[in-house]
C-alpha cells in the first residue's frame, strides 16, 4: 500500500513538471518562457532521478544549463531605452492601436486616447516596445491613460527604467508628476512595482513625483 502511494506521488510530480514546461511554451515573453521552462526542467530532472531514467535526467539537466546561459545573457546585456514623441494623428500610431486594441482598451477607450495631448513610443534597443499616452497640464502633471507594453517586452524593465531608474526622458518634456489609475489588480501591482504610490486614500489612484 505504501509503495503504491509512493508511485502515485512520483507520477503526479512528473505530471506537474510536464505542466510547468507546457505552460512555459505559451509565454509570449521570452524571459517568462525561459524562467518557467527552467523551473519545469529542474522539476523534471528530479522526477527523472526518482524513476531512475538517466537519459531523461541528462537531457533536462542540459536544458536547465541552456536556460541559465540565455537568462544570464539577457540580464547581463546592457539595453538601450528611449522615449520618442509621436503625433496623435500619426498613421503608425493608429496602426499600433488597432493591432493591440484588445489589450489597450482594458486601460482606456480609443475615444479617450484621442482626447489626450501627449503620446510616446517606448523604445528598447531601437524596437517599439510600448506606448505611453496621456494628458500633460501646464503645471507638469502628466495623467496616463495608457501605459501599454508589447507582450514580449512585459518584464517591467520599461516601466522601471522610465519611471524609476532614469527619469530624464520624462523630465525633458516638462513632466514633474505622473498620475495613473489602476484598472485591474495586475495593473495595480505593476504600478507599485515601478515606483508609483497611492494617493487621495484611493487604492486605484497612483502617482509618482519625478
Amino acid at each position: 500500500m505504501y509503495e503504491q502511494l509512493s508511485i502515485n506521488w512520483v507520477e503526479w510530480f512528473g505530471y506537474s513538471a510536464s505542466l510547468v514546461i507546457l505552460i512555459s511554451l505559451t509565454m509570449s515573453s521570452i524571459i517568462k518562457l525561459r524562467i518557467l521552462n527552467l523551473i519545469g526542467c529542474i522539476l523534471f530532472t528530479v522526477f527523472a532521478y526518482f524513476i531512475q531514467s538517466w537519459p531523461t535526467l541528462v537531457m533536462n539537466l542540459g536544458i536547465v544549463f541552456i536556460n541559465l546561459y540565455f537568462l544570464y545573457g539577457i540580464y547581463s546585456t546592457k539595453e538601450e531605452f528611449k522615449l520618442v514623441s509621436t503625433s496623435l494623428d500619426s498613421e503608425h500610431l493608429k496602426h499600433f492601436i488597432t493591432n493591440n486594441e484588445f489589450e489597450i482598451t482594458k486601460q482606456a477607450s480609443v475615444i479617450q486616447l484621442y482626447q489626450a495631448n501627449r503620446a510616446f513610443y517606448m523604445l528598447r534597443d531601437n524596437h517599439v516596445a510600448g506606448l505611453l499616452v496621456g494628458t500633460l497640464t501646464e503645471d507638469g502633471c502628466f495623467t496616463i491613460y495608457v501605459d501599454y507594453v508589447l507582450p514580449k517586452f512585459q518584464d517591467h524593465k520599461l516601466g522601471i527604467y522610465y519611471f524609476k531608474t532614469d527619469t530624464h526622458f520624462l523630465k525633458e518634456r516638462g513632466i514633474k508628476t505622473i498620475k495613473a489609475y489602476a484598472t485591474t489588480q495586475a495593473h495595480k501591482s505593476y504600478l507599485a512595482k515601478v515606483g508609483f504610490m497611492p494617493f487621495e486614500s484611493n487604492r486605484t489612484h497612483f502617482k509618482i513625483q519625478l
